[in-house]
């Protein structure tokens, strides 16, 4: 009787522990993979984290691990060099360094360019013709150094009467609440937000114009690989494409809970900036009308046209490349 009981007992214990050895098992099949992003984190950036800590990864076989970026130029080469095995960058520098052979392709956009003009409301900047002779805070190798002057002549603006006012990026959102400048450009969702708030605590109030909604309509940011890869590995990009895209419709429709995963993983981020960062990214950058119809991170052919031709005449690229060279829309699920 009483080995019946132990031999009973050690049954259980078995069943009990099987499907920890299981989960273990899997975990231990899952493919690593190294995600960079293209900056300092932020609010934009918590749908890779919530897309890791929600299983959309893992799901997928991927076991993934997060870095933070210091700017897309180095994520793409990152990801070139396969230090990385997916990125996000600008889709702009993304071109550039395809043109100086790096082999790189983008499988989703999220969204189009986030570029904004700030100024402050008592500046006599009154319409865009306004910014003709005023100061501008830049620096040499950033991608608003080359946005401005395209967006310049699709707006009849002259460029070459804007007083450039070379200035690292961390300061330039003081710079515009000093009265340094006359003008920034920022990222939407991003340093925009920084801006905005530095001058808020001066009591200062800024006007905001958006390139996209000013003929300026390419690509943003985008979900970026190595070519090899996708001809290689496509299901490994799949599983990094849609799990990026599921967590980033899980953050969409869960912006609280989206906000307390990110600060989970990086407490020392400052709240509020990130909810801010995080709701004007869903509401206002990642979805544009083509991903909510044609499927999540879908690029349409005249725009990314648009987008590489911009790229080619106005950025310092080392060769004009072809818009076929550039992406792929057969990872984006419909």
């Amino acid at each position: 009787m009483k080995a019946r009981l132990i031999a009973s007992l050690f049954a259980i214990a078995l069943i009990a522990v099987a499907p920890l050895h299981a989960a273990a098992a899997e975990k231990g099949a899952m493919t690593p993979a190294t995600v960079k992003l293209d900056f300092i984190l932020g609010g934009k950036h918590a749908p890779w984290f919530v897309a890791a800590e929600k299983g959309f990864y893992a799901k997928r076989g991927l076991n993934v691990n997060i870095q933070a970026g210091t700017g897309s130029a180095d994520t793409i080469k990152a990801v070139a060099a396969g230090l990385a095995d997916f990125g996000y960058a600008d889709l702009t520098t993304t071109i550039v360094a395809r043109s100086r052979g790096s082999q790189v392709q983008a499988v989703a956009q999220l969204g189009y360019v986030a570029t904004t003009i700030l100024w402050r409301d008592d500046s006599p900047i009154k319409t865009l013709k306004d910014l003709e002779g005023k100061s501008f805070a830049i620096s040499p190798g950033q991608a608003q150094w080359y946005l401005m002057p395209a967006f310049s002549r699709i707006n009849n603006i002259d460029y070459k009467s804007i007083k450039i006012q070379e200035t690292a990026p961390a300061l330039q959102p003081a710079a515009l609440v000093a009265k340094k400048v006359d003008f920034i450009l920022m990222f939407r969702a991003s340093n925009d937000e920084v801006a905005e708030m530095a001058a808020a605590k001066q009591g200062m109030k800024l006007k905001r114009v958006y390139l996209k909604d000013n003929g300026l309509d390419i690509y943003g940011s985008s979900l970026i690989v190595k070519e090899d890869d996708i001809k290689r590995r496509p299901d490994f990009v799949r599983a990094y494409v849609e799990g990026t895209m599921e967590g980033l419709r899980y953050v969409r429709d869960h912006q609280d809970e989206a906000l307390a995963i990110l600060l989970k993983q990086k407490p020392e981020l400052d709240r509020e900036l990130m909810r801010v960062q995080l709701k004007n990214g869903v509401e206002e950058i990642f979805f544009p009308p083509e991903s909510l119809q044609s499927g999540l991170g879908y690029m349409k052919p005249d725009i990314m046209d648009k987008t590489v031709k911009i790229t080619n005449e106005f950025f310092d690229v080392g060769r004009k490349v072809t818009v076929d060279e550039v992406y792929t829309n057969q990872f984006v699920k419909k």
